[in-house]
């Protein structure tokens, strides 16, 4: 580990918190201000909040060379966070779209998650090569192997107290990011497709329930 990852720094001397600190305090430069109101799906703005703080990071990274032992935890997490999230996106946009009784899936089980949506895809898509799904499910299976629980990237030890990624000692960032990017193409083309035929499936109906 590099010793100037040990210690964060600031592009200001940070002020300690005073009387009137305020984290919704508003400032002048409206280029700072972060919209919390996504317009259409908030899950896309998680989404596409986490895919991009990875890819912030893995490029932070290539272009220092430095801290890859320390972001390493934020940056996984991130990609983890985004397949989890994804997962139960698809699972209730597959399941409108099929007119198929659902709810939440609360649970933070990759495997879970992937096997409740891979059947799902399967029927949105009928006649799609399978070989793209069992990639992504070997990869997703590889991802919730390291991190089963959603604990393994955020915490160094379990509840149980046991130590979280073992056996798990070295990570290619660059490469570990390029196979994700993978995953979310699956994922995005996957949302993308879904929506579109939701979005037809509604005005067909609504076409018909006009006398069209």
């Amino acid at each position: 580990m590099d010793a100037s990852d040990e210690t964060m720094s600031f592009t200001d001397p940070p002020a300690w918190p005073h009387a009137e600190a305020d984290l919704l305090h508003e400032e002048p430069d409206w280029q700072a201000v972060a919209c919390l109101d996504f317009p259409r799906d908030r899950w896309l703005g998680y989404l596409r909040g986490y895919a991009k703080a990875a890819e912030i990071i893995v490029d932070e990274v290539m272009s220092t060379g430095r801290g890859q032992d320390t972001l390493i935890y934020p940056f996984a997490m991130c990609w983890r966070h985004y397949v989890e999230l994804h997962l139960k996106t698809l699972i209730e946009l597959a399941s409108v779209y099929l007119d198929e009784p659902h709810e939440l899936v609360r649970s933070h089980s990759i495997e879970v998650l992937w096997r409740r949506a891979r059947p799902l895809l399967e029927r949105s898509f009928p006649g799609d090569d399978q070989a793209e799904l069992d990639n992504t499910e070997r990869v997703l299976f590889q991802l919730h192997g390291m991190d089963p629980s959603s604990e393994g990237f955020r915490y160094p030890v379990r509840n149980s107290g046991d130590a979280t990624l073992d056996g798990v000692t070295r990570i290619h960032i660059r490469h570990f990011h390029n196979v994700m990017v993978g995953i979310a193409g699956v994922l995005d083309a996957a949302d993308t497709g879904i929506r579109e035929m939701t979005d037809r499936k509604h005005e067909m109906a609504g076409y018909n329930l006009y006398g069209g």
